[in-house]
């Protein structure tokens, strides 16, 4: 219960962000400054190609082994946000790089090392549906949060 709390908050403010971002053009660092915010990180391992696939999707890879704290879902007038929290006892590093290796190029928007350790990544377009990764630790575990919207 103590991840749930946080966890949707950082959900609702993708969600937010996202959301806000869909109306307008909006460059990387706007995306980088957003996401800075709400603190992400996300590994994951696979390949290049199953990487591209899954970006082109709207998809992006679930980190081997996560275990599924809290999700949800909304829809309204054609729009629609969903959200999945998931905590490994993988460290902040190898799940970082793990998603390094499996995100598209260019998907990465931040990396902060202090106070908290955390990373943002994300694919799609405004507009047509975002998908974005956040990493954070947490009581000794890495916390994945994945947050998709489609407006």
């Amino acid at each position: 219960m103590r991840f749930l709390t946080p966890s949707l908050i950082i959900v609702a403010a993708l969600v937010a962000v996202t959301a806000c971002n869909s109306k307008s053009s909006s460059s990387s660092s706007d995306q980088s400054n957003a996401s800075a915010t709400t603190a992400a990180a996300t590994s994951a391992a696979g390949t290049t190609s199953a990487a591209a696939t899954s970006s082109a999707a709207g998809e992006v890879p679930a980190y081997p082994g996560a275990v599924t704290q809290a999700s949800g879902s909304s829809s309204n007038m054609g729009s629609s946000a969903a959200g999945q929290v998931m905590t490994t006892d993988d460290s902040f590093d190898k799940v970082y790089t793990w998603y390094q290796q499996n995100m598209p190029a260019g998907s990465e928007k931040s990396h902060v090392t202090a106070p908290v350790e955390s990373a943002v990544f994300m694919v799609g377009q405004p507009g047509q549906g975002q998908t974005s990764v956040t990493l954070t630790t947490s009581g000794g575990k890495t916390m994945i949060t994945v947050a998709k919207v489609k407006m």
